[in-house]
């Protein structure tokens, strides 16, 4: 497939702590199962982004979309906080998110990530959240 590789594993050695102190909070959102009809339908993945974005006050600088053939999306953010982006593979009906927001404010971003979770409506939805 075009773009996509295996993951190469990390050695512990090669992992740093950073012990200074945190300018923004990353999530990285996993969602699996996603409803086939949905997953398809491009213009509504937009809408849940867009409407999410707008539950969590982000000011949206630009937004960049790639409708992929037969199937798929990528949708970027550029935000005056960072980015967000988005990676659909239907044929697994799986979506990724890359979220991150170097205004440090928890409750905001929550609000993004709950209304994601709302709008998708998907059982299998895993985040994992860094302070970077």
């Amino acid at each position: 497939m075009y773009g996509r590789q295996k993951a190469i594993p990390i050695r512990n050695s090669d992992i740093k702590s950073n012990n200074s102190q945190s300018v923004g909070i990353h999530f990285i959102v996993d969602l699996d199962e996603i409803d086939t009809e949905l997953i398809n339908d491009n213009i509504r993945l937009i809408e849940i982004c867009d409407e999410a974005l707008k539950v969590g006050e982000v000011t949206i600088l630009n937004k960049m979309i790639h409708h992929f053939e037969p199937q798929g999306l990528t949708l970027l953010y550029l935000l005056t906080e960072s980015h967000f982006s988005l990676h659909t593979w239907p044929e697994y009906r799986k979506i990724r998110i890359d979220f991150f927001s170097c205004e440090n404010n928890e409750d905001k971003c929550n609000s993004v990530i709950q209304h994601l979770k709302d709008g998708f409506k998907c059982p299998g939805m895993i985040s994992y959240v860094l302070r970077r």
